[in-house]
């Protein structure tokens, strides 16, 4: 297969999770049909670059979101205008483009701050039609250089931004001949995406459908430079899991040569020798449960790591607050989605599918107890035993 990202025919099988189901089209009957796909996990020798080998068609992805961005909590958002600001120098002149702005919450808030020069793209119908709702200026389609080039005028403007899109991106070197034609010569990117550093570290093997690239910094920058981009700033932030936030300036050449990071190379093969003695020992403690087991949270990581793992045996239902989820049932393993009762589950063992920034407000809300839940979202402090000791092993 050719990389994505260094465009070489050297990308090898990982890991195959096997034929699975768009976990965020959700059932409204458990005998329900649904269609599956291939979900295999390769990565490159020449670059070290992970990737989905064989990607959804994105009109079947995208057609209809679903997950709308202002559902999610997001804190760490203040932050990234503050320091947006500082590198960049934003005025309130400045124009501004999000590329994949969902229902425009991220361009609401710059507008909250006095930035009226904002625009945003979105390919998904139901997301972009809410923003455009707001009286935002969204166009909708998918973005690359044929789309940049018929909405937009070349170097327009001062700042793009991207937040969790390029991991969806299955042309990235489209993707960014796009940006490099409708951002100034002296523009800056801003680039959000998940750390697929921390899948490595934690030995996180709830992967997604719609996230066909998973990148480290390493990869990262070797894709941005392909693309005459350098990275001046970097930080990470706890975001679904651990985002990657990294803010690039223009530089007059592109840079070809390739360079894998070993660090990288040492983690991957790691990552992909502990797949199968994970499952087992995951197997073994699920069975030892004396008490039924729910997961709280059914997100899209939670719901891929339930049929990636194939646990789906072990488990009575998911449960969720999100009421738009609620009564409806996750393709593959068919587990339904119930509301929150406090006497119905009084006795659970609860795995924790949510997202690190909220584990403290399901536990202190559900008033849980703390021999009764264990987080399966790294990176978190609550994760079962035996994972850490993978882990710090």
């Amino acid at each position: 297969m050719i990389c994505r990202l260094c465009e070489n025919d050297t990308v090898e099988l990982l890991i195959d999770f096997g034929e699975q189901p768009i976990v965020h089209n959700l059932l409204k009957t458990c005998d329900e049909k649904y269609s599956k796909y291939p979900f295999r996990l390769g990565h490159c020798a020449t670059c070290g670059f992970m990737q989905i080998m064989e990607c959804i068609d994105p009109n079947i992805l995208y057609q209809n979101y679903f997950t709308i961005s202002s559902w999610k909590n997001q804190p760490h958002i203040p932050r990234l205008i503050s320091v947006m600001q500082s590198i960049t120098g934003l005025s309130g002149n400045s124009r501004i483009l999000d590329i994949g702005c969902n229902d425009g919450s991220f361009l609401e808030t710059l507008k909250q701050q006095g930035y009226e020069n904002i625009s945003g793209i979105e390919p998904t119908k139901d997301a972009s039609q809410k923003a455009l709702d707001k009286g935002l200026n969204v166009h909708y389609g998918f973005f690359g250089k044929e789309t940049a080039t018929n909405i937009f005028n070349k170097n327009y403007f001062d700042v793009i931004t991207t937040r969790q899109v390029l991991e969806h991106i299955s042309n990235l070197d489209d993707f960014l001949e796009g940006v490099n034609f409708v951002l100034k010569d002296d523009g800056y990117f801003v680039i959000e995406i998940p750390d697929s550093e921390w899948n490595l570290d934690y030995l996180d093997y709830a992967l997604w459908e719609e996230h066909v690239n998973y990148f480290t910094l390493a990869t990262l920058k070797q894709l941005l430079r392909k693309h005459s981009f350098e990275v001046i700033h970097h930080e990470s932030t706890l975001f679904s899991g651990k985002a990657l936030i990294v803010f690039c300036e223009r530089v007059k050449t592109a840079k070809e040569k390739i360079e894998y990071n070993d660090s990288d190379r040492k983690k991957t093969r790691n990552y992909q020798s502990h797949w199968e003695l994970y499952k087992n020992k995951l197997y073994k403690f699920l069975a030892s449960q004396n008490k039924p087991i729910a997961v709280y949270g059914c997100g899209a990581r939670s719901s891929t790591f339930v049929n990636f793992t194939a646990i789906s045996k072990f488990i009575d239902c998911f449960i969720d607050d999100q009421t738009e989820k609620q009564d409806l049932f996750v393709p593959g393993g068919l587990l339904r989605i119930n509301p929150w009762h406090n006497s119905k589950y009084e006795d659970y063992i609860f795995l924790l599918g949510v997202n690190t920034e909220n584990e403290y407000k399901v536990i202190h809300n559900r008033k849980l107890q703390k021999e009764n839940y264990y987080s399966v979202l790294p990176p978190s402090r609550h994760l079962i035993d035996f994972w850490k000791s993978m882990i710090y092993d």
